[in-house]
């Protein structure tokens, strides 16, 4: 739990968002593509502000604005897709992340992702609260 993850399933994970990030790149990515790239987004936050590499705040403010116009124009259009400028940003981010995967003891990675659901959970029900109030 003090070691890294096992380099074969850092790559795994790495593969994964990376596959993700073509998809929207592609203009084949949808609302589950989005939400995986905005997974990424704060895991690579969230562990930058724990010690987990160096980059500035401004990177996760613009990786955030970028995801959140293609979530929403993912729902105005149904397509899901970044321009070449957010998919080098996005990339930036995933570099990061795959050196934090590297870097980063598992137990922070278990409690990043603990912290991320908490977060979601908590954003989904306010959502949801809204959405029931407006009816």
């Amino acid at each position: 739990m003090l070691r890294p993850i096992v380099p074969a399933k850092a790559g795994e994970i790495s593969l994964d968002y990376h596959m993700t990030l073509e998809a929207l790149r592609s203009g084949v990515g949808s609302q589950y593509h989005v939400g995986s790239m905005a997974q990424a987004i704060y895991m690579a936050m969230l562990l930058n502000q724990r010690g987990y590499g160096t980059a500035v705040p401004e990177l996760f403010r613009d990786a955030e604005s970028v995801i959140l116009r293609c979530r929403q124009s993912g729902l105005d259009t149904g397509i899901c897709v970044v321009d070449n400028d957010a998919y080098a940003l996005l990339g930036e981010v995933l570099t990061l992340f795959d050196q934090q995967l590297a870097a980063a003891p598992v137990q922070e990675l278990i409690a990043i992702n603990a912290k991320l659901k908490t977060i979601f959970n908590a954003a989904n029900a306010q959502r949801e609260g809204k959405e029931n109030s407006a009816s």
